[in-house]
């Protein structure tokens, strides 16, 4: 287990496929829930919000490949290849049909999962979608994403450095350090990855899949989340979508605000 993370309750499994083994958390009962979280996260940033869905939902809650406890894949991955291992998950476990739930990359791999497997999916609950064609996402690339790999010495290309703890507080005055050392430690295995993984969802034309998908959805955003820019847009090509901006949020609903998250997937999935 990652230390300084949460004690998990439920049962945990490991999903094999060709490119190495899935991690999935599973806990609760009822019809199935499956979350799927951004770049540099885990299963465990679930427990939160898994706490209010547990009772009435079967959470399945991975660990996307090339993080945490899931293997890293051998070729680099785009954004269609996590949506066909989330696919390959559901079909291992037995999941024909489920809501799911997504953050960031996750909601990217989310939507594409809605727009190419149209029948594994209810509901979709998307935070923080970033909502993109190619050419804004090279844009966000080269402002946002890539000045944070500054390491040059670690590998072939920069990727984020590893921070002290004290480094990172000072940056971050409100990080948690059970917080800092489950990223710190997986940053060991994944800087890589992630960066990798970074470079495949700024490449991504996320925005050609939301007018494929039919599945009801809705598009939460904090208010103060960077990711806000093409909400609207979101909202007019994705048929039937509803959109939530939630006040005094400064970024992913998920982690600043877990059971307002929570609440609104809830009533969403019971509506």
């Amino acid at each position: 287990m990652t230390t300084g993370t949460p004690a998990l309750s439920g049962t945990e499994h490991y999903i094999y496929r060709r490119h190495g083994k899935v991690y999935v958390h599973r806990v609760g009962g009822g019809d199935p829930i499956v979350l799927l979280h951004a770049v540099g996260g885990h299963a465990k940033g679930w427990v939160e919000i898994t706490r209010h869905l547990e009772q009435h939902f079967a959470c399945y809650a991975l660990d996307m490949p090339g993080h945490d406890h899931s293997d890293i894949p051998p070729i680099k991955y785009s954004m269609d290849d996590y949506a066909d291992a989330v696919a390959d998950v559901m079909d291992a476990i037995g999941l024909e049909h489920a809501n799911v739930i997504g953050g960031h990359t996750g909601a990217m791999v989310a939507l594409i999962l809605g727009a190419r497997y149209p029948k594994l999916v209810g509901k979709l609950v998307l935070d923080g979608l970033p909502y993109w064609n190619k050419e804004q996402g090279q844009i966000i690339w080269e402002r946002w994403f890539s000045p944070m790999y500054t390491d040059t010495i670690s590998y072939h290309v920069p990727v984020i450095p590893l921070d002290t703890w004290e480094e990172a507080k000072s940056k971050n005055p409100g990080l948690k350090r059970e917080e800092w050392e489950s990223r710190h430690t997986m940053s060991q295995k994944s800087r890589l990855w992630w960066r990798l993984s970074q470079e495949a969802n700024s490449d991504c034309d996320i925005a050609s899949f939301g007018p494929k998908v039919k599945a009801p959805t809705l598009l939460l955003f904090g208010d103060g989340d960077t990711l806000r820019r093409t909400e609207n847009k979101a909202n007019q090509e994705i048929a039937g979508s509803v959109l939530k901006v939630i006040p005094d949020c400064p970024g992913q609903v998920a982690r600043d605000k877990p059971e307002i998250l929570a609440k609104e997937a809830l009533d969403f999935f019971n509506r």
